[in-house]
């Protein structure tokens, strides 16, 4: 074993000019002289916030944190006592190549030497026996242009241009309210604002021509062929099927001397969520 430089000094008393035997008696008498004595006491700890520029035991750095001298960088490095600790949760991007603990805090990237950040943290999610189960997905928010780059499956975003929740759903960012098929009017002058302020919905009749520009009104009846689901309604009420186009000759009239005039009537863009 290679021995090691210290700061402790060895003192010795002098040796009276009368003493006379032999060379044992001699290192007896030294040895009976003898002290390790230190500068610093004898504590084998080296303690300060300077780092040691050779080994001098371990060192502790400002009274909180444990380093030890490698031999390889000739540098003091951190203390690991991975083994003397209690690991509760994993934590990064990367899945986690163990399953003890069986939590694991995923976030926006992994810790590097360079950067030792995980940037936003994304969803909790524990190991159910075969797979990562999320069991809580905390949304953040930012502007359209910082929506994740690479989100995953239901990853929720408050998005502060629009006003709007989203979440990423079916490979696309959507609102988090409405679910597919859903119909509703909204107040934008062009069609592209009310598209931009509503990811996940397009206009109503997007591809299909024929329901363009037209009253939305109630069907009493399946489309297509049978069985059909047919709802009763009161008489004169006429019975209309899902997707059903008409009015083009319908008119409104008493007789031909008393015209009956439309009701007044808004225009909105009508959108159906995707």
């Amino acid at each position: 074993m290679a021995l090691k430089n210290t700061n402790l000094l060895i003192e010795m008393g002098q040796i009276p000019l009368t003493f006379r035997g032999t060379p044992a008696q001699l290192a007896a008498e030294m040895i009976r002289r003898m002290r390790i004595v230190s500068p610093s006491g004898t504590n084998f700890i080296f303690i300060g916030d300077v780092e040691p520029t050779s080994n001098v035991g371990p060192w502790l750095k400002g009274g909180t944190s444990w380093y030890v001298f490698d031999e390889d960088t000739k540098r003091y490095i951190p203390l690991d006592i991975t083994d003397s600790e209690t690991t509760w949760y994993s934590i990064g991007a990367s899945t986690p190549t163990v399953v003890e603990p069986p939590l694991w805090l995923r976030t926006q990237r992994d810790a590097t030497q360079a950067d030792p950040s995980y940037g936003d943290a994304i969803e909790w999610l524990s190991w159910n026996g075969s797979v990562w189960k999320s069991i809580l997905v905390d949304g953040i928010s930012g502007t359209t242009a910082e929506r994740p780059s690479s989100p995953f499956e239901f990853q929720k975003y408050y998005d502060t241009d629009i006003t709007c929740l989203l979440w990423f759903e079916r490979s696309t960012w959507r609102t988090f309210a409405g679910v597919p098929g859903d119909v509703k009017a909204v107040a934008f002058p062009t069609l592209t604002e009310a598209i931009t302020r509503n990811p996940g919905w397009e206009v109503l009749g997007a591809s299909n021509q024929s329901i363009r520009g037209r009253t939305v009104m109630q069907a009493a009846k399946d489309s297509g062929t049978s069985p059909v689901t047919t709802l009763s309604v009161n008489t004169d009420v006429a019975v209309r099927a899902a997707f059903e186009t008409f009015g083009e000759t319908d008119g409104v009239s008493i007789d031909v001397l008393s015209p009956v005039p439309y009701p007044p009537s808004i225009a909105l863009w009508h959108l159906v969520k995707t």
